[in-house]
């Protein structure tokens, strides 16, 4: 996987983030109702963690939407408790599908974040980025970029 320049979140502008949140709140309403769903919980991104979080209820679920701070990428995980990252990665089909009918924001698979880091191309990172990474050692895609990095 090619990870393109922001992949770790750094400089993200908070003008955006703003509209990003409401955009993934929208979303995030449009396909809890679809699926039988309740938004329960919107947490905007800061300076840790880089991402946005919506959770989405279900009688016997709970499902994390996660909207990476820089790039149009969401990924689905297990909710976890504050200052926790993600760990659990989700693949659910019909929960994508109602996003896709609202959004063009690409919805990474379990598969690409859980790909070992050592294997992705970071060759258009910026220098800062590679030594945030240096530093932090994320050894997956998905820990690289929804992380608590400060």
């Amino acid at each position: 996987m090619k990870l393109p320049p922001g992949a770790t979140g750094f400089g993200t502008d908070s003008r955006q983030s703003k509209k990003d949140l409401q955009d993934l709140a929208a979303v995030c309403h449009h396909a809890a109702r679809r699926t039988g769903g309740a938004v329960a919980e919107l947490i905007p991104l800061g300076a840790t963690p880089n991402f946005h979080t919506a959770t989405i209820t279900y009688p016997d679920d709970r499902i994390a939407v996660l909207r990476h701070g820089l790039l149009p990428w969401l990924a689905l995980a297990k909710p976890t408790r504050p200052g926790q990252a993600p760990r659990d990665w989700l693949d659910r089909t019909e929960l994508a599908e109602a996003i896709g009918e609202v959004s063009d924001l690409r919805i990474l698979t379990r598969d690409e974040l859980l790909q070992p880091l050592g294997s992705a191309d970071l060759a258009d990172l910026a220098a800062a980025e590679i030594k945030q990474i240096a530093y932090w050692r994320p050894t997956t895609v998905g820990d690289l970029l929804f992380n608590l990095w400060d």
